[in-house]
Order: C-alpha cells, then sequence, then structure tokens
C-alpha cells in the first residue's frame, strides 16, 4: 500500500508544494499513468471533478463520480479500485493536518469539527460553483509561485477561508447568524478534541483522560460530543481506533501483537475482543478479507 503525504509529494516532483503543508494540481494525467492498487491518504483531501466520470472504492466503499462532484477527506482514508474515463479530469487539493488545525483558528465551519468528524463526503457543485473552484484554484497556484512577501501567508489563508464558507454553502448549513458568532465553550472543546484524536502523533486516550487534558468533567465531555457530533465521546474514540486498526491489518509487516500494543492496547486478547466488539469479526479474520 502506497502513502499519500508530503514525503511521496517531494519525490514524486509532480505536484505543486507550498511550505510542505500544501500541495495541488489540475492535471490527473500524470496519477491516471501512475498505477497504484491502495493509496493511504495522510492529509486532508479537496478535489473537484471537472470532466469525465470515475468509480472509486473508498474505505471498502464504492462511489461514482461525475462532473460537478466534490469530495472532502479526513487523514487515513484508503483509496483503491479506482476506474476512470479517458477524459477524466480533476482538480486536487492536498493539506497537512497541521495546517488545517491552523486554519480552523481563522474558519469556524467546515475546516473545524465538523471537517474533522466527517471522515468523507461527496457533494455536487452547479456550474457558478464550479466555476469558483476552477478561480480558487488559479488564485492558489498564482500565490505559490509567487515570491515570498509579507503578506503572502495571509491571502493564502484567506483563500482557504472562502473556499470553505463556500463548502459550507454546498452543504447546506448557511446561516447568518451562524457565519459570524463566535465559538462555544463546547466547540471549542471539541476542536481541540477531534484535532487531538486524528494526531497521529498522538496516543490514544480514554475519556476520563481526554477530559483531564481539557479540565472538565468526563460527563461534560460526553455531552459536548453528544450534543454536537450524534455520538457519545467513547463512540468517536472506538471508531477512530477501529479505522486505525483496520488500516494497520492491511499492513502485512505488522503483527496483530505489535498493533495492539500500537493502539495501547494491554494484551493481544483484549484488542482483539474490542475489535470484534465493534465490527463482529477478530483482527485475523478481517485481516483475510472476512468481513461483515
Amino acid at each position: 500500500m502506497e502513502k499519500l503525504d508530503f514525503q511521496s509529494i517531494a519525490e514524486s516532483k509532480q505536484y505543486f508544494r507550498y511550505n510542505e503543508h500544501i500541495a495541488l494540481f489540475n492535471d490527473f494525467a500524470q496519477v491516471r499513468s501512475h498505477h497504484v492498487s491502495e493509496v493511504l491518504v495522510e492529509g486532508f483531501l479537496f478535489a473537484v471533478v471537472t470532466r469525465g466520470h470515475a468509480q472509486i472504492s473508498v474505505d471498502d466503499k464504492m462511489y461514482q463520480l461525475k462532473e460537478g462532484d466534490v469530495i472532502t477527506c479526513k487523514p487515513r482514508n484508503i483509496f483503491e479500485k479506482a476506474m476512470m474515463s479517458m477524459d477524466f479530469n480533476a482538480l486536487l487539493l492536498f493539506l497537512s493536518p497541521e495546517y488545517v488545525a491552523q486554519l480552523s483558528q481563522m474558519v469556524r465551519l467546515e475546516w473545524t469539527y465538523s471537517m474533522f468528524s466527517t471522515t468523507h463526503q461527496i457533494l455536487h457543485a452547479d456550474e457558478m460553483a464550479l466555476n469558483r473552484y476552477h478561480l480558487y484554484f488559479e488564485l492558489l497556484q498564482n500565490h505559490l509561485s509567487c515570491p515570498d512577501s509579507p503578506h503572502k501567508e495571509l491571502c493564502l489563508r484567506l483563500l482557504f477561508a472562502s473556499m470553505a464558507y463556500d463548502l459550507h454553502d454546498l452543504h447546506d448549513f448557511q446561516d447568518e447568524e451562524l457565519l459570524h458568532q463566535t465559538y462555544s465553550a463546547g466547540e471549542n472543546i471539541l476542536r481541540k478534541f477531534m484535532q487531538h484524536l486524528h494526531d497521529p502523533s498522538q496516543l490514544y486516550l480514554n475519556v476520563n483522560e481526554y477530559a483531564n487534558l481539557f479540565n472538565i468533567t468526563p460527563k461534560y465531555f460526553s455531552s459536548v460530543c453528544k450534543r454536537l457530533t450524534g455520538k457519545t465521546a467513547n463512540q468517536l474514540i472506538s471508531d477512530e481506533i477501529i479505522r486505525s486498526a483496520q488500516i494497520m491489518l492491511r499492513d502485512s509487516s505488522k503483527s496483530i501483537k505489535q498493533i495492539a500494543a500500537m493502539l495501547g492496547f494491554k494484551n493481544q486478547s483484549h484488542f482483539g475482543r474490542f475489535f470484534r466488539q465493534q465490527t463482529g469479526v477478530s483482527p485475523q479474520q478481517y485481516r483475510e478479507g472476512k468481513t461483515l
């Protein structure tokens, strides 16, 4: 399984990069010629289909893509089994988790808790919105290619902010009062929790440990998560652990015992019981392709 991260981008020299946190391109021909069966995306992905159609599997689910479709994905999604028409093309933007965390300080909408709590989404843009995304990419590439200036970074962040609000409109969540209000205490907690939960360098904690980290009670912490996402804190933690476990189990170089230790379980048996409870199959059965 190949990884799409900024190290692979630097080695391929096929993308336009900036500051090791932003990569974009508007020509899919290079991707088409690079035959890979599975790709683990290690950053935030934003893509707009500008021509043709495709069929692609994301985390074992098949999706049909057509012109005007807009795809957003958070880190650690697996793309596989892609089939594209000969005229397929797409605009693609790849951002590091660190940069998205910085952007979330400026924009309280799609780049924040909603972006972190949604694994991936496929929306559809009308002709006017599609034209705007073309312009966004042209402006981004223009700014990225310019020499450094005192306001270059601010210009880039404002462009991303504008794109975030356009994405928000696509989600049919637009509300003038919402656009101008500040973070509530609960939203601040959830944003920090999601950023910590999806940071590959951080160990998974339990509900009490996360609550202590944010200086709140476990009961209040879970109520915030439930109110803003529809899931308890424990469910959100379990979902992310299972996603990471499934990705690791696809890598035959790691034993199940090693995976259990990497995910913070006391032993392999504890990990096996947890995995079966959440998925209905054992880690070994999942590794062998026996999924429910």
